[in-house]
């Protein structure tokens, strides 16, 4: 038994609510007996300790219980968005090789058409569960190893994390580390029992798997849990059940404050955590100037089983516009050659400590890491307070509302239509979403179709999660290389800002 399993099972064991979902307090035993039910379901299917286990469900008490049960077990739990589309639901499976999954009646119904070729039908089980489908892929994926003891560099999670090639990076964090960062986590935001937050963030993301759930349980506090966020619900949460600190992006931050203020603003409301992209500083100032809640600001990333820095809480020094200092871990700012920079000047993040992992399970190459330091590929600096300040980034992902995309893959998928000659995609500056996704395409000569632009956009709906998806589509005459014929990216962007400037001045003429 490693330390997180035990501390887990340590927080359960007095009888208590702790999970409330749809009018329905769970109690610390209910949850017990579902990870139970949960971990019979995986011995019977012969799955063994360090096995990967697929999770494709939205935010619910049953995905929590599986994912709690499948970290208990000793396998590795494999989280997928549950809303991504049929054909790149294939592809995630191809690329993590599962042996097993709980996954949406939907996803196993395509599994079972017969035009789904790549997976045998006699290749799995299927067992009804709460609404839900076990999926056994044992005879289609075996097992990567078999581990008889849960070690603390057992691996818990795997996620995927998009690489500036376009090609997923496989990310496993390990029992120690994501124990560490729920430490730090607690630490930082001085978590207690009397405690409840609202947890509305995507349960397949790192975030709210370690900073909302894990750090909540572990510190024997209780849980709100809603599928998605609501506006129109957000206070009246807050307030019915004494919400006492939030997790959210700075998209969310940004809704809010285009919302009418309520009635009634909750007192006992500690903070809101702000983390997932870069959260403007105009909208941080406007929304504790509104609301008069302290709104904390932080920076992690999945590699670092989520939390790398965050502002003090009050009544402590906090700054607003940086995500606050180091948490637990060690982090400098260096050069291009791998200098620590000077104090106030802009390099690249490198981070070290026994939260962040040291190389990917699976990457085209293990670059990231060098000389004992992951490079984030963030850029930014350090005041002589030891506040961070993240000013953008060195890789070519866009960052839309905390959801990280890579230009690669959504141009695969355009070049996929035939009238299609060339495509280059970029993140443009967005008030609501920090980015929003521009596609510019060049088409071939003799193929001239005015609803090229709508056409591209419903091919990318068809197959991409609708947050890869491009906001604007641009047909142009041609596009920025570089000497090896590289698309210039920085320059595209360059034009593309002014273009939509132009467009929105004489749109006001």
């Amino acid at each position: 038994m490693s330390k997180l399993t035990h501390q887990i099972q340590e927080a359960l064991l007095q009888n208590r609510p702790i999970l409330h979902e749809k009018e329905t307090w769970y109690t610390t035993k209910e949850l017990q007996w579902e990870m139970t039910k949960v971990q019979d379901y995986l011995i019977t299917a012969g799955v063994s300790k360090g096995d990967r286990v697929l999770v494709g469900l939205p935010n619910s008490y049953q995905f929590i219980s599986i994912f709690l049960g499948i970290i208990n077990y000793g396998a590795v739990v494999v989280p997928m968005n549950p809303y991504m589309p049929e054909i790149e639901f294939l592809s995630f499976i191809e690329r993590s090789k599962p042996v097993f999954g709980f996954i949406k009646p939907e996803y196993t119904n395509f599994l079972l058409k017969e035009e789904v070729k790549r997976i045998p039908l006699d290749s799995f089980c299927r067992v009804d569960y709460d609404g839900y489908t076990f999926f056994d892929f044992k005879e289609l994926n075996k097992p990567f190893q078999r581990e008889a003891n849960i070690e603390e560099d057992s691996i818990a999670i795997l996620l995927y994390t998009s690489g500036t090639t376009g090609i997923p990076k496989a990310v496993g964090l390990t029992h120690e580390q994501i124990l560490e960062t729920a430490t730090n986590i607690i630490m930082s935001h001085e978590l207690k029992s009397m405690d409840t937050t609202y947890c509305f963030s995507p349960l397949f993301h790192i975030n709210a798997q370690v900073v909302a759930v894990l750090s909540t349980i572990l510190s024997h506090g209780k849980i709100v849990l809603d599928e998605k966020f609501s506006a129109t619900k957000f206070w009246k949460v807050l307030s019915e059940f004494q919400i006492t600190w939030v997790s959210a992006v700075p998209a969310i931050i940004s809704i809010l404050l285009e919302k009418p203020q309520p009635s009634e603003i909750p007192t006992h409301v500690r903070f809101i955590r702000s983390a997932s992209a870069q959260l403007p500083m105009i909208h941080a100032k406007r929304f504790e100037q509104r609301f008069g809640i302290p709104l904390i600001q932080s920076y992690g990333m999945t590699e670092a089983a989520s939390q790398i820095c965050v502002n003090p809480l009050p009544p402590k020094k906090r700054v607003l516009g940086s995500v606050g200092r180091p948490v637990g871990l060690q982090l400098q700012i260096v050069d291009s050659n791998g200098r620590k920079v000077p104090t106030n000047k802009v390099g690249e993040i490198t981070i070290r400590g026994k939260n962040v992992i040291t190389s990917y399970v699976e990457a085209l190459n293990q670059n990231d890491f060098r000389n004992g330091w992951f490079h984030t590929g963030d850029l930014g600096f350090m005041d002589q307070e030891g506040f961070v300040f993240i000013v953008g980034r060195i890789k070519e992902m866009i960052n839309r509302g905390g959801e990280k995309i890579s230009p690669y893959e959504l141009e695969d998928v355009i070049r996929q239509l035939p009238m299609i000659k060339e495509a280059a995609v970029i993140g443009i500056p967005h008030h609501l979403y920090g980015e929003e996704i521009v596609a510019y395409i060049r088409q071939k000569q003799h193929d001239h179709n005015d609803e090229l632009e709508q056409l591209v956009i419903d091919h990318c709906e068809r197959n991409l999660t609708s947050f890869k998806c491009p906001a604007k589509v641009v047909i142009v005459e041609d596009l920025p290389h570089g000497p090896t014929g590289k698309v210039q990216r920085s320059r595209l962007k360059e034009i593309s800002l002014e273009y939509f400037q132009n467009r929105q001045h004489s749109s006001m003429r």
